[in-house]
C-alpha cells in the first residue's frame, strides 16, 4: 500500500502544480480508510439501492449511461458494498464506458453482482484504465474474500468488460 501512495506523491514532487499528485494520494488513502471500515462492519445487509446512489456520488458526475437491476437487499455491509460499486463504476469509467449495466442475482447458494461494460476492455492498455493504482480492484478482490466470495474481471464477446463479484452463501 506505501509503494501505491508513494507514486502520486514524487510523481507531484516533480510537478509545477503538485495538487493532482496529491489529490490521488489522498483518494488512495480515503480507499484504504473505507474498506478497513467495511471489513470491520458488523451489518450484515445493505440496501443496494442506497449503496449505488452512494457510489456514484462518490463519483461525481460521469458520461456514462447506468442502468441498473439491484433486489432491495445485498448481503453485505453497507460500506463494503458502497466500495465495491465505486470501484467498479469507476474501473468501468476509466476505461471509457458509455454503458454500464449493474445488477444481481441471487440464488440458494450465491449472490452474484455483476457490472458489465462497453469500455476498452479490461485486458487493453488504454490511457487511464490500465495506468492507474489498481488499488481499486485489489480492495475490492480483498473485500470479496473479506464475505466468502471472489471477484473477477472478464473480457465481454460485445467488447468491454465484466466484472463479477460472487459470494458464497455456505462460507457466511
Amino acid at each position: 500500500m506505501a509503494h501505491e501512495l508513494k507514486t502520486p506523491l514524487q510523481l507531484a514532487r516533480r510537478q509545477d502544480d503538485a495538487s493532482a499528485g496529491v489529490d490521488r494520494a489522498l483518494e488512495l488513502i480515503d480507499a484504504l480508510l473505507e474498506a478497513a471500515q467495511a471489513e470491520s462492519a458488523t451489518q450484515a445487509s445493505a440496501s443496494a439501492a442506497d449503496c449505488l446512489d452512494e457510489a456514484l456520488r462518490d463519483l461525481g458526475p460521469i458520461a456514462a449511461e447506468v442502468t441498473v437491476d439491484l433486489p432491495d437487499q445485498a448481503p453485505l455491509p453497507p460500506m463494503a458494498l458502497r466500495v465495491l460499486l465505486r470501484n467498479l463504476l469507476a474501473n468501468a469509467v476509466a476505461a471509457g464506458a458509455r454503458h454500464i449495466y449493474v445488477r444481481a442475482v441471487a440464488s440458494a447458494a450465491s449472490w452474484r453482482l455483476v457490472v458489465d461494460d462497453d469500455g476498452v476492455g479490461s485486458m487493453v492498455e488504454a490511457d487511464g484504465y490500465a495506468g492507474g493504482s489498481r488499488l481499486g480492484l485489489s480492495l475490492s478482490r480483498r473485500l470479496a474474500g473479506r464475505f466468502g466470495g471472489t471477484m473477477e474481471l472478464t473480457p465481454r464477446v460485445v467488447g468491454g468488460t465484466r466484472a463479477s463479484v460472487v459470494l458464497d452463501r455456505s462460507r457466511r
